[in-house]
């Protein structure tokens, strides 16, 4: 009696399954990965699109900036966010000699909406954070 080497179809079919689990479970890492990637980049855009509008409104005039005033700053906003995104600055006084900016970015995350904010005072002799 010839003993035959080789796997029997079951073992076959066994590998075969346990290789597609491997190789779903590394694509959907890959992809997980990815898309973490891109949500960071977004909301590094938006934090960056942010400190940029507070230093525009520090450079302005103190006496420019007035209690209650909402700026849109929309068209200014990086291309890279995804639409729709809206970028608005309210402007506040808690105190005199003292002004509050409170900038907000929103955009939209695949359907789901995200936001960042960023809030600066801004003193008629200087500046504070």
């Amino acid at each position: 009696m010839q003993k035959q080497a080789g796997f029997t179809i079951v073992e076959v079919m066994i590998t075969i399954v346990f290789l597609g689990f491997v190789v779903s479970g590394i694509t959907e890492l890959y992809l997980s990965a990815e898309r973490i990637q891109e949500q960071t980049s977004w909301i590094q855009s938006a934090s960056h699109a942010a400190q940029t509008e507070v230093e525009s409104l520090r450079n302005t005039n103190y006496n420019g900036l007035t209690a209650g005033q909402n700026v849109d700053f929309s068209s200014a906003l990086p291309s890279a966010l995804p639409a729709p995104r809206s970028g608005t600055v309210v402007v506040s006084e808690p105190q005199a000699g003292l002004k509050r900016v409170d900038v907000t970015i929103t955009y939209s995350d695949h359907g789901t909406p995200h936001s960042v904010e960023l809030t600066s005072l801004i003193g008629i002799i200087g500046i504070s954070q």
